[in-house]
């Protein structure tokens, strides 16, 4: 009867931490936004509705998927805490309305997606007999872009519906592809097999990385192969094939620095910006410009200069948080990654099956992979991949799918905490049983 009354007592204070959380991310959602919307500028009704509209709906999603399953509250509030500050930074700094428009469009597809997600997650246990058909998926969805696909800043990784001058709206399907790959490679690595019935799987990865190769698409290059081999290194600990497999990933790395100009310029860059500051080092040398000039507690929402970063919407918007914001402020969103990267473990430590473990861990190394990518190119510690911020830069295939992965790793929690709640139970009726 004592565990059970701890066990209720720590079920009590986690729903009052995560009223706490809700309640704080709620408030700042609104005074950001209304920061934003009372700004000495042209006045416009868009940031008053997004500043009622934001945390009303950061609320409502909470409370309702918290009804519908036992989810992790803290993973999904920092979720969506984490597409507001896309949606506040964007409506700071962007000078057309419809830009944070169409991002608010995309994060409502994103929820839905996101539900869609974990209610996916729960109604499938046996996902190995989907492999086949889940590998061709995912193999012709990346070879798309070589049939209907254009090329655009410099990569063959979009597909565009509509004219050419000016479609209607575009996708990339790498981006979709990854919450694909990670089930591909937990149910291939799932319950410890050998070396030998995991090469299929391998192989696969090895066959998306040089596809993606193909059409120039080096961040996606990079997260594909690191998210593959931490995957593995989870299910097998062996740490010796590992090792081989980073050595030949570097080794094609640096092959491919020295016969593809376009890696070779993009290192060059990355070691030395300044040598053009004007052409092919511009974007990096205005980065570091933006980041020092916001300093500590950054320069106020709208009154930075962000727009003088090329792509500073999308693969530099860490930099227009870092100058509006302030380095306080950028530390403290790489701490909600981390939380939700620490949050996610603890999911996959807690699962049942092999396979939803090694997905939900699968799920936050990418996404822990992804930030870093970014945040190490945005400041020069990296060289440049062209990943975006996840759930936060512009853009509905890197929203979306980010959502979809998030809602998997929050249907892994939910029958986590239903696989606990039994347990529970069996303990309870043992204790009447013996009294």
């Amino acid at each position: 009867m004592r565990d059970r009354k701890v066990e209720k007592m720590r079920r009590a204070l986690m729903r009052s931490n995560t009223r706490l959380l809700l309640t704080a991310v709620a408030t700042f959602e609104l005074l950001a936004m209304l920061l934003v919307a009372l700004r000495p500028v042209e006045s416009s009704l868009q940031p008053l509705i997004l500043a009622v509209a934001i945390p009303l709906c950061t609320v409502l999603v909470t409370n309702l998927m918290g009804k519908i399953w036992p989810v992790d509250r803290a993973i999904l509030i920092l979720t969506l805490l984490l597409c507001a500050i896309g949606l506040i930074t964007l409506s700071a700094i962007c000078k057309s309305e419809s830009t944070p428009q169409i991002q608010a469009i995309y994060a409502a597809a994103g929820v839905v997606a996101m539900f869609v997600g974990a209610a996916l997650i729960r109604s499938c246990f046996s996902w190995k007999k989907y492999l086949p058909a889940l590998m061709v998926l995912c193999a012709l969805a990346l070879l798309s872009p070589w049939v209907i696909g254009s090329w655009k800043n410099g990569a063959r990784n979009w597909i565009a519906f509509g004219p050419s001058e000016s479609p209607y709206f575009s996708l990339q399907p790498s981006e979709f592809m990854k919450p694909v790959l990670v089930i591909i490679l937990a149910a291939g690595f799932s319950n410890r097999p050998r070396f030998a019935k995991c090469l299929p799987t391998i192989a696969f990865a090895a066959l998306c990385c040089g596809v993606l190769l193909s059409q120039r698409d080096l961040g996606a290059v990079l997260l594909y192969f690191l998210t593959t081999v931490m995957v593995y290194y989870a299910a097998s600990s062996n740490a010796v094939l590992v090792l081989a497999g980073l050595g030949m990933g570097g080794t094609a790395a640096a092959i491919a620095c020295k016969a593809l100009p376009y890696v070779q310029k993009r290192i060059e860059i990355w070691q030395n910006p300044w040598s053009d500051p004007l052409d092919a080092g511009y974007q990096i040398v205005r980065a570091l410009a933006a980041i020092g000039s916001g300093g500590l507690f950054g320069m106020g929402l709208g009154l930075g200069m962000p727009t003088s970063v090329p792509a500073y919407h999308n693969d530099f918007i860490f930099t227009s948080i870092a100058e509006e914001f302030g380095l306080i402020f950028s530390l403290c969103l790489m701490a909600v990654y981390v939380l939700i990267i620490m949050r996610g473990m603890i999911v996959a430590m807690n699962a049942r099956t092999s396979f939803h473990s090694l997905t939900a861990y699968g799920l936050v190394s990418m996404l822990g992979i992804q930030a870093l990518l970014i945040i190490g190119g945005n400041t020069k510690l990296l060289p440049l991949t062209g990943v975006t911020l996840p759930l936060v830069s512009y853009g509905g295939s890197s929203l979306v799918s980010n959502f979809f992965s998030m809602g998997i790793l929050l249907g892994i929690s939910s029958m986590n905490a239903e696989d606990e709640a039994r347990d529970i139970e069996k303990i309870a009726l043992r204790e009447e049983v013996d009294l």
